[in-house]
């Protein structure tokens, strides 16, 4: 059989996508003549098809070396070093091709691809112009286009870019799938959905494609969609990492966590540079106090992107559950000096601030103070940083400011109430158990409600609830719960003052533990209730002379003689103070106070028209 009749056999095989047996072909004929081009060009083709990019270079390299004048061999090896991640040599190779012949569009086309990789964006452009210049309907260079106006979050012209790679060709099944993350990335899903379907109805074997699928489902809580379109990327591809990670997203929100951390374990096995699925992991070992392996995912996150803050936030978090607060504060300088907008981190760095300043470690006070003083001078505005900085150096404030509470409980919304199940927090049992003594058909004010935690409680007893705070986010939270008749993002003494009479029953459940001085509180609240109305508050008990201080933690705690003056000057009279533990800090009881008392008369020593206010 001639040389030219193998040949062409062994095209006709590789056209049929035999690729095993066209290869054999190709190198019986290599060992026959080991220089000719044209086989060694198509062996390196049929290389790169397979993915075996070294064998594939070496290939090329040999046909260019041996007729460097063939313009299709350097295009070819151009794209294998593209593909196998060296655009350096790829973009020198096409510039080769382009002094040989400059009417290839797909030489602008591949340029401008490495050009936006590398972050030069006017020559990606410019080259995927030039490219359709050559050919007007390149309809891969218009969804290149698109991508560079979708990254800088021009939504409108990227979609009319895709738009028009669709008109150049109608069977573009990754045009279809662009224009649907597109929309998926400007928040409209259900549009998103349909260019889903139509990319699958022209390629249903992209694994990419039912992943985007998957993502969009997750963005409108269908959970059992999204799984399922997980599973086919899956079944497509089972080398996907993406899709494991995503997939195990999905199974958290369903609660299957043990399923949820197999597939967070097999995608970081696939790719074991993955940062985001081995932050995820952390995250779900870190909720199931698993601290040790949490902390060992973090790290493994942070050492692969050391610039991530939010990685950089979450390592600290699972170094001081794993008893290293001073470890913890420097990790969370660190996250904020990545991102100093990320404001949540301030929060969880007064935490690790106020246990180091507990812990046992040498000196660790004065390098709580120390560390605290180094806060508030890197942020010298945030209030944050100044409240827990006079907390720890020991200094004395009638109450906190409301820049600091609205700052803390925005930061705190999101994980508030999985926080105080973490700390045994026994408030609402306790309103609970004194809620009991009161009738139903009472209009009821939850001051300083947060994320409506005690609505169901007082709710039961309630003809109208409403619910006040400072914190916007709280009150967003609350929201969600659909348990008030009115909720308002306000300072709760300016709002009882601006209510007078409209109360039957006010709930202040660790309201006070951000007041030292209790006076304008009490009497406003007292203002706000009708005539024999009633209070319930917590304070946390100081057991000295003084009649409240600022502690470590940047609460307040306040003495039971002091309780009794306060209740007196506001106008109460009837009522109970009982010793109760509140929560846990630390792993140690924080004792209190629950106080109720009911309303008799006039205040005494009012001083409603001073500027203090309440969170």
């Amino acid at each position: 059989m001639s040389f030219n009749l193998v040949l062409n056999n062994a095209v006709r095989l590789h056209e049929q996508g035999r690729l095993d047996e066209a290869e054999a072909m190709y190198r019986q004929l290599l060992e026959i003549s080991p220089e000719q081009t044209d086989v060694l060009h198509l062996l390196g083709m049929l290389a790169l098809q397979k993915k075996s990019f070294d064998s594939a270079i070496e290939l090329l390299y040999k046909a260019v070396r041996l007729a460097p004048e063939v313009v299709s061999y350097e295009f070819t090896l151009a794209q294998a070093l593209q593909d196998s991640g060296h655009p350096k040599e790829a973009l020198e190779h096409y510039k080769s091709v382009l002094a040989k012949d400059d009417s290839l569009p797909e030489t602008y086309h591949n340029m401008g691809i490495i050009y936006r990789f590398e972050g030069d964006i006017a020559e990606s452009k410019k080259n995927f112009q030039k490219a359709l210049e050559l050919r007007p309907d390149f309809s891969s260079a218009y969804v290149n286009l698109a991508l560079i106006e979708r990254d800088e979050g021009h939504f409108e012209q990227a979609l009319a870019l895709l738009e028009k790679a669709v008109d150049s060709d109608p069977d573009s099944a990754e045009a279809y799938a662009q224009i649907a993350v597109t929309h998926r990335l400007s928040g409209d899903f259900d549009q998103a959905l349909r260019y889903y379907e139509k990319a699958l109805s022209l390629n249903g074997t992209n694994p990419i494609y039912w992943n985007g699928m998957g993502i969009t489902f997750e963005e409108l809580d269908r959970l059992d969609d999204a799984f399922h379109a997980y599973c086919q990327a899956i079944g497509i591809d089972s080398g996907y990492p993406d899709a494991y990670n995503n997939r195990a997203n999905v199974l958290v929100k369903m609660g299957k966590h043990w399923q949820a951390e197999d597939d967070y374990k097999k995608a970081v096995r696939l790719d074991p540079q993955y940062a985001s699925a081995f932050n995820n992991l952390g995250a779900l070992l870190y909720d199931q106090e698993r601290y040790e392996e949490a902390l060992e995912c973090y790290r493994k996150a942070f050492i692969i992107n050391p610039k991530q803050a939010e990685t950089c936030s979450n390592l600290a978090m699972a170094v001081k559950e794993a008893g290293d607060p001073a470890e913890a504060v420097g990790l969370y300088f660190t996250a904020l000096h990545l991102n100093p907008a990320l404001t949540k981190i301030h929060h969880y760095l007064a935490q690790a601030l106020y246990d180091l300043y507990q812990s046992e470690q040498n000196d660790a006070r004065e390098t709580a103070v120390k560390l605290a003083q180094k806060w508030v001078q890197f942020f010298p505005d945030n209030p944050i940083a100044a409240h827990v900085c006079k907390a720890l150096e020991g200094g004395t404030l009638e109450r906190a400011s409301d820049e600091y509470v609205r700052e803390l409980f925005d930061s705190f919304a999101e994980s508030f109430e999985s926080t105080l199940k973490k700390i045994s927090y026994r408030v609402p049992d306790l309103l609970a158990a004194e809620m009991e003594k009161f009738p139903a058909g009472l209009r009821i004010l939850d001051a300083g409600c947060g994320t409506g935690i005690n609505a169901s409680v007082l709710k039961t007893h309630a003809v109208t609830l409403t619910g006040v705070d400072l914190s916007e986010k709280m009150i967003a939270a609350a929201k969600e719960k659909n348990l008030y008749d009115r909720l308002e993002a306000d300072d709760i003494v300016q709002f009882c003052r601006q209510n007078p009479d409209s109360f039957d029953f006010v709930a202040m459940a660790d309201v006070a533990c951000y007041f030292g001085k209790l006076e304008p509180l009490m009497e406003a609240v007292s203002m706000a209730l009708t005539e024999k109305g009633a209070v319930f508050l917590t304070v946390e008990k100081l057991s000295s002379d003084q009649e409240y201080a600022l502690r470590s933690s940047g609460r307040f705690a306040h003495s039971e003689s002091y309780l009794e003056t306060v209740l007196r000057s506001a106008g109460f009279g009837e009522k109970s103070m009982t010793p109760a533990v509140l929560r846990e800090e630390n792993g140690r009881p924080v004792e209190g106070i629950v106080v109720v008392a009911e309303k008799n008369g006039e205040m005494i020593n009012t001083n409603l028209d001073n500027d203090d206010k309440k969170d």
